[in-house]
């Protein structure tokens, strides 16, 4: 992912040069084709190159097509053909190797803001007209791509990297309560603008910022949409999947070499077939390499066993990583690790290592992320909305014939047994809360309230799969993407998972669960002959062992605490944190680790000032 930071002045100043090459300096490793430092009446804009392809790259920013309204920012867009034909179709004239970066702007030449809801793919960028001192920035419908941003009066700063931000005099280091209470509460905050400093805002997924004569307004352009379902014979179904997912793979796959983050489940092996079939199709433009992370020898893991038969029936070189000798949150001991935010992950220091090992052999890598969301059903919905709909005849023959077919109901779904506790009273809406939280804190924050509502279950009116709509059009696929981002990673990897990508998941949310999207049916009976038969037909089963548990409860692994600092004070009760430790054990000790992440984090930025 290239890096990109920009800082605007609604007055016409020119920022200092001094600023945007500290600024520059904290993007470098993002980008090691270019680096370029520019100004501007107004602004000033800094760059860091990371070539990937396969589309064309804008090999300098910002970049302008008349001189006045510039370009910066991180893109790769999907339906670049489709898009190119609705803009010659308005009288523009395309050079044929248009790059990412001009079709934007070919676009917003054409329909300004309504441009932004024509764009699919991965993107986050900024729009600078100098003439009229305005600024656009723009996240992509799933926030595949990060984008922060800091107001300070006359002052707007931007960038993919929120160390960036950071570097500017103006903004604050102090932390964002807000933030801080939902990590302490449950290991995330589910706020999609804030971040863990006061002074510094995301941009929420599917929307854009207008900054101009010194105010900023933020709107959303775009969200999935809930559509009528398709109404197609079986085949259809399957031949319309097989090739949006083949165009997705395609559109991600550059020339070269590229890595593919593959466990031994449906998803990863299934994006890794495609990935071969165009490799070969192609010829031999393409290098492949999977690799495979497995939890030995904590305990015999089997998806390197399954991965394993897959890269030999495909013909592709594989690594297996055995990550399970690391310790829970090796990370603490670690003194080089700078995060952007506080993570509790219990083994990140084994992600992020595979990640740099990853990244010595590639700068892209595919993955599977996104298919239990989009391919996995609940009959439930489907059910309702047959009835609401009075189409009797086709429950009968979806269900009846799901039933015929594999010899059990469908699973249903509808969360009764968490609705029925509610109903009776069972269910404690405080079951869970932390009790170590430091009162006053608790009190200001309100987080005995906050904890309820984040309780809630979530869940849209889309009538055939309100989780998954619900989950897509949320801050956690944006949470997840920020993760695995370089600024997490310190490397410039790019990952990409193609059953991410927009037109498949348009399609997906329009297709009946009942049957194709009941244990990935859909994609079992697409990837038949591609994939061996053990990995097509094989259930999707939780791990043999949760590795927390392992470690916590037969190895005996305990926290070490450590002497908190006054702010943490000010945060959490850390005599009622001590006592806590010491009785829990498993998934409830690694809830009440989040001071601990929390403190070594600080810690970290503390040292970097």
């Amino acid at each position: 992912m290239s890096g990109f930071a920009g800082v605007v002045s609604a007055d016409g100043a020119i920022p200092e040069r001094r600023l945007l090459e500290q600024m520059s300096a904290k993007l470098a490793f993002r980008g090691p084709d270019a680096t370029q430092v520019s100004t501007q009446e107004g602004a000033g804009f800094c760059f860091a190159l990371l070539r990937t392809g396969p589309a064309p790259q804008a090999a300098a920013q910002p970049c302008s097509l008349d001189g006045r309204v510039w370009l910066l920012g991180d893109v790769r867009l999907d339906g670049r053909g489709e898009l190119r034909r609705l803009l010659e179709e308005q009288g523009e004239s395309i050079p044929t190797e248009v790059c990412d970066e001009d079709l934007i702007l070919y676009a917003w030449r054409q329909w300004g803001e309504a441009s932004f809801e024509r764009l699919i793919g991965d993107f986050a960028f900024a729009i600078w007209d100098g003439t009229a001192r305005k600024l656009w920035c723009v996240r992509d419908l799933l926030g595949i791509r990060p984008f922060f941003y800091a107001h300070a009066g006359n002052w707007l700063f931007f960038s993919n990297m929120l160390e960036a931000l950071r570097s500017a005099p103006e903004v604050s280091a102090a932390l964002d309560p807000g933030f801080v209470g939902d990590f302490l509460l449950q290991g995330f905050c589910q706020d999609p603008e804030r971040t863990a400093f006061r002074d510094i805002r995301r941009l929420p997924q599917g929307h854009f910022l207008q900054f101009f004569a010194g105010d900023v307004r933020v709107y959303r352009y775009a969200a999935l949409a809930v559509e009528e379902p398709l109404q197609l014979k079986p085949a259809e179904y399957v031949e319309q999947f097989r090739g949006l997912l083949e165009q997705a793979v395609r559109d991600r796959l550059p020339a070269g070499r590229t890595g593919i983050f593959m466990s031994g489940g449906l998803d990863s092996t299934s994006v890794a077939a495609y990935a071969a079939r165009i490799a070969k199709e192609d010829g031999s433009g393409h290098e492949l390499r999977a690799y495979t992370a497995d939890l030995r020898p904590l305990f015999e893991d089997e998806e390197a066993a399954y991965a394993s038969r897959v890269t030999q029936h495909l013909g592709i070189p594989w690594e297996v990583h055995s990550i399970g000798a690391s310790k829970p949150f090796a990370s603490w001991d670690v003194k080089n690790l700078r995060l952007p935010e506080p993570s509790n992950e219990a083994f990140l220091m084994p992600d992020l290592e595979l990640c740099r090992h990853v990244s010595a052999f590639t700068r892209v890598a595919l993955s599977g992320d996104g298919g239990d969301d989009v391919l996995t059903g609940q009959a439930w919905p489907h059910l309702k909305y047959l009835v609401r709909k009075g189409r009797f005849g086709t429950l009968a023959k979806a269900f009846g014939g799901y039933v015929l077919k594999t010899g059990r109901i469908p699973p249903l779904h509808g969360a009764f047994r968490t609705r029925l506790k509610r109903w009776i009273g069972r269910r404690d809406a405080t079951e869970g809360y932390p009790q170590w939280l430091n009162s006053d804190f608790e009190k200001e924050q309100r987080l005995r309230d906050r904890w309820v509502d984040l309780q809630k279950l979530r869940q849209t009116t889309h009538p055939l799969h309100p989780v998954a709509h619900a989950s897509l059009n949320s801050p956690y696929w944006a949470s997840t993407h920020e993760d695995t981002d370089a600024a997490w990673t310190s490397v410039p990897l790019e990952r990409r998972g193609p059953l991410l990508d927009l037109r498949l998941v348009r399609f997906l949310l329009r297709v009946p669960p009942i049957p194709g999207c009941m244990e990935k049916q859909l994609l079992r009976e697409t990837m038949q002959g591609m994939l061996p038969d053990e990995v097509v037909f094989r259930k999707k089963t939780p791990l043999l062992q949760e590795p927390f548990e392992v470690f916590t409860k037969e190895r005996g692994w305990r926290p070490q605490v450590p002497q908190p600092t006054e702010r943490l004070r000010e945060l959490v009760d850390w005599d009622k944190l001590r006592a806590t430790l010491q009785k829990d054990s498993g998934s409830f000790l690694w809830v009440d680790l989040r001071p601990i992440s929390l403190y070594h984090w600080l810690k970290s930025v503390e040292k970097d000032g």
